[in-house]
């Protein structure tokens, strides 16, 4: 419930403010395979996944990179779309039937000048998303694929039950032949 993941932020999140987000917000549900923001676009929008899972890929020369998986209980966008006003470089594709809540930017950023709870909510949330991207970043300089797929197992098992193991693979930075590789190395074949 987003309202859990607000307060796990910032702690007490008044039904005032609860209101005021609503507002702004509405629910979506999205089929699988749907895009909610595509590569070359603009970002105009925050999401939360109420149910679901998601995707975020670069398409180069005809394949996807992914880099990103999001599920239940999390927020998503592209913040540097949104912040240099660049089109995205990303496109987010449901890879379940979803019910997001869709939060529109520009009310939020208002929301947020009236608000300081939201300023607050927005660098707790921009915080939490530099670690994640810093630790993504180290994952793929520093460690072998193997390493990446074990750390997937060992500390993201949901992934597995959400994705394909053609997005893991893609994730991981290796072809789906190499992951395969190191699954049956790790069952012991």
């Amino acid at each position: 419930m987003i309202y859990n993941v607000i307060e796990s932020a910032v702690g007490t999140f008044p039904s005032v403010y609860k209101g005021y987000l609503e507002e702004i917000s509405a629910i979506k549900f999205f089929d699988k395979d749907t895009d909610i923001l595509k590569q070359g676009k603009y970002c105009r929008h925050l999401w939360f996944i109420n149910s679901g899972a998601v995707k975020a890929f670069e398409e180069i020369d005809g394949k996807q990179r992914v880099s990103h998986f999001f599920l239940n209980n999390s927020f998503f966008t592209n913040y540097y779309c949104w912040v240099t006003g660049n089109r995205s470089d990303l496109t987010f594709r449901t890879v379940e039937p979803c019910e997001i809540i869709e939060i529109d930017y520009p009310k939020l950023e208002e929301l947020c000048n009236q608000h300081h709870v939201f300023d607050t909510i927005g660098r707790k949330m921009a915080e939490k998303l530099f670690v994640e991207e810093y630790f993504n970043k180290k994952l793929l300089l520093n460690y072998s694929a193997k390493q990446r797929y074990e750390y997937l197992e060992e500390e993201k098992p949901a992934i597995f039950q959400h994705f394909s193991l053609k997005d893991i693979a893609s994730f991981i930075g290796i072809t789906d032949v190499s992951l395969s590789r190191i699954r049956k190395e790790r069952l012991g074949g």
